[in-house]
């Protein structure tokens, strides 16, 4: 097949789309996590339960399931722009209703407002490749995939760390008031600033899975390997994130801006293992046993957050638990490309993202239930501590990845 290359060289412009796109991609996540780490504040303040609260997380990835395949058709009709452009429109609007819905102290409004907000996470997520190919050269795409990755990554930060710190000196309205306006301009910058590139067609590119793509990957025994370990880990990490604060204030009475520490470094963690663990697998050729070292220590890591109460130490857990865990990702998509082959890398990769949000429904709304029926976290931890060690067994058997050999021109 022949590859395929640009008719003139990658314009330097490309790094200005690229960063408006992280910008989008950071508010959005930033939008999906502002209520993850003052859920009990919420919950007294709309006089609801935190498993009421935690519905303002589950709605992006059920909304996410249910539009996965209508917008990676529209992403593949319309192209990146105007599916970003889409996105933005609806992190503007309904970043404002949800001003609106806490002047009016209605949560049923707020939920509606985030659910609107929610819209944009599929044709972000789905656009990330549209991106890479239409403006980035072939030895550049991978980085652009990492770098809106990252993207996604610094949002989740922003939001453990910034809400609380910004609910405790404002106030919940003015909090979202300066949410708000931050969506707003970077809806704005877009909309200015962002342009088509030079489409690239390839097969890969499509963001759009059918049920056809689900049962062809599926009976692939490594393929269902990697779908059971984004079920479990992704959407455990989602979990962890939804209900990080509560379950810290419960295990060990921490505070909701020591939760949002933890759980921003975390997610440093995550950022710099992203960089360092596909950097190292790329020196040593070797991606299995590094995925299952990774596995390994992100799930001792997340136990030993129910045994240790010293601060400091839990914060040390959180940056050694984000560094493995998160880190794993991109080996395990590299490992999908090579499972699914030449002309399935995108839909496999958009379909693994949809089993990651199933997964996100499924064990964020099994925190509270486990733990009412243990009658502490420490049973809605262990629960998914089992899974991530199934999976980790899982991918024992996985057959062994190489590094695939470069050529020289």
């Amino acid at each position: 097949m022949k590859e395929p290359s640009f008719t003139q060289p990658a314009p330097s412009y490309r790094w200005i789309v690229l960063l408006v796109f992280m910008l989008i991609a950071l508010i959005s996540q930033l939008l999906w996590l502002t209520f993850a780490p003052i859920s009990s504040e919420i919950a007294d303040l709309f006089n609801v339960t935190t498993n009421d609260v935690s519905l303002l997380s589950l709605v992006w990835p059920v909304i996410f399931v249910i539009l996965a395949i209508p917008a990676g058709i529209y992403i593949d009709k319309k192209g990146f722009v105007p599916s970003i452009r889409l996105a933005a429109l609806f992190i503007a609007v309904f970043s404002i209703l949800r001003v609106l819905a806490t002047m009016s102290n209605n949560f049923v409004f707020l939920l509606i407002a985030q659910s609107g907000t929610a819209i944009s996470q599929p044709f972000i997520f789905g656009s990330i490749t549209k991106l890479s190919v239409q403006w980035f050269p072939q030895q550049e795409q991978g980085l652009a995939t990492g770098l809106g990755t990252i993207g996604l990554f610094l949002g989740m930060m922003l939001a453990l760390v910034l809400t609380p710190f910004l609910y405790l000196a404002f106030g919940v309205t003015m909090m979202l008031s300066i949410i708000a306006a931050i969506s707003c301009i970077g809806a704005l910058l877009f909309f200015l600033l962002a342009r088509e590139g030079t489409l690239v067609t390839t097969p890969e590119a499509s963001a759009a899975f059918s049920l056809r793509d689900l049962g062809t990957l599926s009976k692939k025994r490594d393929f269902a390997i990697l779908e059971y370990g984004f079920f479990v880990c992704i959407g455990g990490f989602t979990a962890i994130l939804t209900w990080l604060e509560v379950m810290l204030n419960s295990l060990h009475g921490i505070d909701i801006a020591q939760a949002g520490i933890a759980g921003g470094v975390m997610i440093v963690g995550g950022i710099i293992g992203s960089i360092a663990i596909p950097a190292l697998s790329d020196r040593i050729k070797q991606i299995k046993p590094l995925v299952l070292i990774n596995l390994a220590v992100g799930t001792i890591s997340f136990y030993l957050i129910t045994v240790f109460q010293e601060v400091l130490l839990l914060f040390v857990i959180s940056f050694v638990m984000g560094f493995f865990l998160m880190s794993a990702l991109p080996l395990v998509l590299e490992i999908s490309n090579r499972i699914s082959g030449v002309g399935m890398e995108g839909r496999a990769s958009s379909l693994l993202w949809f089993f990651s949000q199933i997964g996100s429904i499924a064990l964020i709304a099994l925190i509270d239930p486990v733990k009412s029926l243990g009658g502490s976290y420490f049973y809605s931890v262990m629960l998914i501590v089992i899974l991530w060690a199934a999976a980790f067994i899982f991918f024992m058997d996985l057959e062994e990845v190489r590094q695939k050999k470069t050529t020289q021109a």
